[in-house]
């Protein structure tokens, strides 16, 4: 792929060459080294605003995990088909994807695993209102929850609030981890997956309460989104509890 990509000669030639093609006829005249490169480098003023817009605009959806993975009852977990109505979660948002070129570097940088567990910085604070600001959801969140997290309790715990009292909500607390869950390096397909966060969480009497009371949506808040079997399964855990609805929120989208 090298030599393709530096090669100055007829790029249809030397893809014909590395496959033994007895039939060489010689240059294609249509490839950029037979007849010149077909964009301009250059960019108009407009496409650069809008590339600018598109990389500073927050906001990326989180989609919703539909199925149980196959072959669940094999690992001890009586779970198959369709995710229902009466456990699935909303599709959610988050600040920005990792690889992304706007919030991407900045978001890598918090959540690198040597960056020690810090509260949320003010300019994704600013973010994270303009994400929520255009999310359009068809029902308002009335309150909001956290995941519980080994990893980074401080930060997922405040920005969890900082969104709360931004929006006026109640923050009722955080789902209790009881193992390492999702963040710790997950492996194997999505069974496996399912299998490690399955039991991550538990809710607490008075966070079980608090949830069955609220009349509305709540907005579950987290760290990052990876394979998204955490907020699957947190998520399922306050619909069992009594939420009416759970709309997902992250800092970062994995990809």
């Amino acid at each position: 792929m090298i030599e393709y990509e530096t090669t100055t000669e007829c790029r249809m030639t030397f893809l014909r060459r590395q496959l033994d093609d007895p039939a060489i006829e010689g240059p294609c005249a249509r490839c950029d080294n037979c007849a010149g490169a077909r964009f301009t480098p250059t960019v108009s003023g407009e496409g650069t605003e809008a590339a600018r817009a598109a990389l500073a605009k927050p906001g990326v959806v989180i989609q919703t995990r539909t199925l149980w993975p196959t072959g669940m009852a094999a690992l001890g977990i009586e779970l198959s088909g369709k995710i229902g109505g009466a456990a699935a979660a909303k599709p959610g948002r988050a600040l920005g994807r990792l690889t992304d070129l706007g919030w991407g570097p900045r978001l890598r940088d918090l959540l690198a695993d040597e960056v020690p567990d810090q509260p949320l910085p003010a300019p994704m604070l600013d973010g994270i209102v303009k994400v929520l600001a255009a999310w359009g959801w068809s029902e308002r969140p009335v309150a909001v929850v956290a995941v519980g997290s080994r990893s980074r309790p401080y930060l997922v715990t405040d920005t969890a609030q900082r969104i709360a009292a931004i929006g006026r909500l109640p923050y009722l607390g955080a789902l209790d981890p009881v193992d390492a869950g999702e963040h710790q390096a997950p492996r194997g397909n999505s069974a496996q997956r399912l299998l490690q966060v399955h039991d991550a969480f538990a809710i607490g009497a008075e966070l079980a309460a608090a949830v069955a009371a609220a009349e509305g949506p709540v907005l579950l808040v987290d760290d990052r989104v990876d394979t998204g079997w955490t907020m699957t399964v947190a998520a399922r855990l306050l619909r069992q509890a009594g939420a009416t609805a759970v709309l997902p929120f992250a800092l970062a989208l994995q990809a």
